[in-house]
C-alpha cells in the first residue's frame, strides 16, 4: 500500500503541463457541460424563489423588501439572483432556468481561476492541475449552478478579498499610497460579501481578523492604527449605507439588513435540515426543535441537560476563541520580529482559518443545511497543498467527492432511501477530520515556537 501511495505521487509530480492545462480547463467548464447534461436536476423551490423576486424586482426594485414578503436575501445577493433574472427578460419560469444555471456556471468557472492564480502566487506545485481538481470536484459545483444557488457568487467575493490579501503581501512593495488602496479595497469587498448572503458571514470573521492583523503589522504607530482602522471601516459601511438611503423599508426597520435578519427564516431552531452536526447522533428527530433539552445519561441517571441551540453557540464561539488564541499567538511572534507583511506561509495559516471557521459552525451550530459546508472544501485544499502532506489532500478529495455526492443524491432524491445514514457518515468524517486538520495546525505552531526558542 505505501509503494502505491509512492507510486502515485511520483506520477502527480511528473504531470506533463499539457495535462495539467487539460484538467484546468476541464475544471473551468465542468459546471457548464454538467448544466447540459441535466437540464432537469435543479432545486425547484430554490430557482422559483428568484423568479418571484425577479417578478417584484422588475416592477420597482426599491420597493423590493415592500412588496417581495419572501425576498429574505440582502440587497446585492437580492440584485445578482433576482435583479439579474429580470435583466435577462425572460417572463416565463421554464425559460429562465437553463440561462440563469449558466449565469452561475460562468461564476463557477471564474472561481478556478481565481484559485488557479492564487496557487501560482502560493508557489503550489502544478498548480493548474490542482486548480482544474478542485473546479472538477462535485462539491464545487453540485451547490450552485447546478442546484441553481447564487454561493458561487459569494465564492468570488472570498476569494477576490483573498487574492487582494496576497497581492498585497506577498509583492511586498507597497507604499503609503498603495497601502490606503488596499484597505479601501478590502473594506468595499468585505461590504460586498455581508450584502450578498447570510452564509458569507462566517468567512467575514477570519478576514475581518486578516484586516486587523495586516494593519497592526504594516503601521505599528498607534495613530496609525488607528487611521487604518477608520478607513476600513468607512470603506465597509459606505455601501451599506448608500443601498439604505436608495431603497424603502417599513417602520420600524432602519436597514435592509435589520429587515433580513429580522424576518428570514429562523434555521437554527431546527436541530438540522438534511445537514449535518453533532446534534444529530443525539436526537431521535433531526428535524425537531433545537430549542428541546437533551438529557445525557450515565448509565440509568441523567448527568445533565443541554440544549442543542444554545449549547451549540456557545461550543461554536469557544471552538473558534481557542483557535483565534492560537492565530494571534503565530502572528504576534511576526509582529515581534518586525515583519511587516504575510509572509507565504501566513497566507496559508489565514485560507486555513477560512476553512476551519466554516467547518466548525456546520459541526457546532443548529439549523445546518446540506449546502452549508460550501465555502469549506476549496479553501482547505488550497490551504493544505502549503501546509501538509499528500496524504491530507488525499483525505479531502474523498471528503469533497463524498460531500458532492450527497448533494446530487439530495437533489435527485436518490439518497431518500437511506434515510439519516449518509448525513451521519458526513458527520462523524468531518467531525474527525476538523480535530485532525487542528492537530495538523498546532503541529505547525509549536513548530514555530521552538524555532524561536532556538534562535533566542
Amino acid at each position: 500500500m505505501s509503494n502505491l501511495y509512492t507510486s502515485f505521487v511520483k506520477l502527480l509530480k511528473n504531470v506533463h503541463p499539457r495535462v495539467q492545462w487539460f484538467v484546468m480547463i476541464a475544471g473551468v467548464l465542468m459546471p457548464a457541460i454538467v448544466v447540459t447534461l441535466l437540464p432537469k436536476t435543479f432545486h425547484a423551490s430554490d430557482v422559483d424563489d428568484f423568479w418571484r423576486w425577479s417578478q417584484a424586482w422588475g416592477v420597482n426594485w426599491r420597493n423590493i423588501y415592500i412588496d417581495c414578503s419572501r425576498c429574505n436575501y440582502p440587497f446585492l445577493g437580492t440584485f445578482l439572483s433576482g435583479g439579474v433574472m429580470h435583466w435577462m427578460g425572460i417572463d416565463n419560469f421554464k425559460d429562465i432556468v437553463a440561462p440563469f444555471r449558466y449565469y452561475l456556471a460562468v461564476v463557477d468557472g471564474l472561481n478556478v481561476l481565481i484559485i488557479y492564480l492564487l496557487l501560482e502566487k502560493l508557489k503550489i506545485a502544478n498548480a493548474p492541475l490542482w486548480a482544474g481538481v478542485i473546479g472538477l470536484l462535485p462539491s464545487s459545483w453540485v451547490g450552485t449552478s447546478v442546484w441553481g444557488q447564487i454561493d458561487g457568487i459569494g465564492q468570488l467575493l472570498i476569494l477576490s478579498t483573498f487574492a487582494l490579501f496576497t497581492w498585497f503581501n506577498l509583492s511586498a512593495k507597497a507604499n503609503k499610497t498603495l497601502y490606503y488602496l488596499f484597505l479601501i479595497a478590502a473594506g468595499i469587498l468585505m461590504s460586498c460579501m455581508l450584502l450578498t448572503k447570510q452564509l458569507i458571514i462566517f468567512s467575514l470573521f477570519p478576514l475581518g481578523f486578516m484586516v486587523v492583523v495586516n494593519i497592526f503589522l504594516y503601521s505599528r504607530r498607534p495613530l496609525d492604527i488607528m487611521r487604518s482602522l477608520a478607513v476600513v471601516f468607512i470603506s465597509f459601511i459606505a455601501p451599506i449605507l448608500v443601498i439604505d438611503s436608495t431603497i424603502y423599508l417599513q417602520y420600524p426597520y432602519f436597514s435592509h439588513l435589520q429587515y433580513v435578519l429580522e424576518t428570514g427564516s429562523r434555521h437554527g431552531d431546527i436541530v438540522s435540515s438534511f445537514g449535518f452536526n453533532i446534534w444529530i447522533f443525539l436526537v431521535e428527530e433531526p428535524f425537531g426543535s433545537s430549542h428541546i433539552p437533551i438529557d445525557i445519561n450515565l448509565g440509568s441517571n441523567s448527568i445533565v441537560s443541554i440544549t442543542p441551540y444554545t449549547t451549540g453557540i456557545i461550543l461554536f464561539i469557544l471552538v473558534n476563541a481557542l483557535l483565534l488564541y492560537y492565530f494571534i499567538g503565530y502572528f504576534h511572534k511576526q509582529y515581534k520580529m518586525n515583519v511587516q507583511y504575510f509572509d507565504r506561509e501566513g497566507m496559508l495559516i489565514l485560507l486555513l482559518h477560512i476553512a476551519l471557521v466554516n467547518l466548525s459552525f456546520n459541526l457546532f451550530l443548529t439549523g445546518t443545511h446540506e449546502r452549508y459546508l460550501y465555502h469549506f472544501y476549496p479553501f482547505i485544499i488550497m490551504a493544505s497543498l502549503g501546509l501538509f502532506n499528500r496524504k491530507a489532500i488525499y483525505v479531502l478529495l474523498a471528503g469533497a467527492t463524498y460531500y458532492g455526492a450527497v448533494l446530487y443524491g439530495y437533489l435527485t432524491r436518490l439518497i431518500n432511501q437511506f434515510g439519516q445514514i449518509p448525513y451521519w457518515i458526513l458527520g462523524a468524517f468531518h467531525l474527525a477530520l476538523y480535530f485532525y486538520l487542528i492537530v495538523l495546525f498546532l503541529r505547525i505552531y509549536r513548530s514555530r515556537c521552538f524555532e524561536e526558542v532556538r534562535q533566542s
